[in-house]
């Protein structure tokens, strides 16, 4: 009775030992970035600073245009998995920069003269869009970490009028770059959505011709299927013509921003 007694108990462990042992496998195969679709937006309040070289003097944004500072700017994202480790990263970022300034020097801007003491009027656009694939070389109970690779295509366009003298002067430039980059978000709590930490940094070198690169962090919590995140972003933008005249811009954009997050 005892010997049957003893099966029978060992027998129940051992299934006991067995479901368990399965469940967690289960529970770790799946992990917390098993979604399909997500969607995020961002509200941004984005800081500027730099410089716009076009056919003249360099002009400063914020000394000789004072561009305002804080200016809330929006982004959004859309990412789609095809498979557990890859997705389609679809991003869309319009940038607008006003300023307001009296200088008191003589600036060029397209081969246009604006005298001392003359009040500036400026605004800039910056029609962001990108469009990658990213690879994930881990994704399990921690959340993920992997590289990406794709293009934006980028509409900078701005405009400049002198109030006293009515002069007037535009100018726009569209363009196309490759991107590549790294990004995570991971759990310190396996398995749990409760606190995430996330970030991403990508870019292109261009060597002589200067740099873009970006980056942005941030912490945040999931109840279910809806995130919330607190971080920062910057962009700094450095691409010029080689020669005895370098015509270009050598921007930075920078601030914190807040994040909605929603996948399934």
């Amino acid at each position: 009775m005892k010997k049957q007694l003893c099966k029978r108990a060992c027998g129940l462990g051992a299934l006991l030992f067995l479901s368990t042992h399965l469940l967690t496998a289960a529970s770790g195969s799946e992990g917390p970035e098993d979604y399909r679709i997500e969607l995020s937006a961002t509200l941004w309040r984005m800081n500027s600073n730099g410089t716009i070289h076009a056919n003249g003097s360099p002009i400063n944004l914020l000394t000789d245009l004072g561009v305002g500072q804080r200016q809330k700017t929006y982004d959004g994202h859309l990412t789609f998995k095809f498979k557990r480790k890859l997705r389609f990263v679809l991003e869309g970022t319009p940038i607008s920069i006003q300023g307001l300034n009296t200088i008191n020097r003589t600036v060029t801007y397209f081969g246009q003269q604006y005298s001392v003491s003359d009040t500036l009027k400026s605004s800039a656009h910056i029609n962001y869009v990108y469009a990658g694939l990213h690879r994930d070389w881990y994704s399990g109970r921690m959340g993920r970490f992997g590289t990406s690779l794709g293009a934006a295509y980028l509409g900078l366009a701005g405009s400049i009028q002198a109030q006293q003298s009515g002069i007037d002067k535009k100018g726009n430039t569209p363009f196309g770059l490759p991107f590549a980059g790294v990004d995570f978000r991971l759990y310190p709590i396996p398995n749990r959505r409760w606190i995430a930490l996330e970030g991403s940094v990508r870019g292109l070198p261009a060597g002589a011709y200067g740099h873009w690169l970006e980056g942005s962090g941030g912490v945040g919590t999931w109840v279910g299927p809806i995130g919330v995140q607190i971080g920062y972003r910057e962009m700094l933008i450095n691409f010029h013509q080689t020669g005895v005249d370098p015509n270009g811009l050598n921007l930075r954009f920078y601030g914190p921003m807040a994040t909605a997050f929603w996948n399934w």
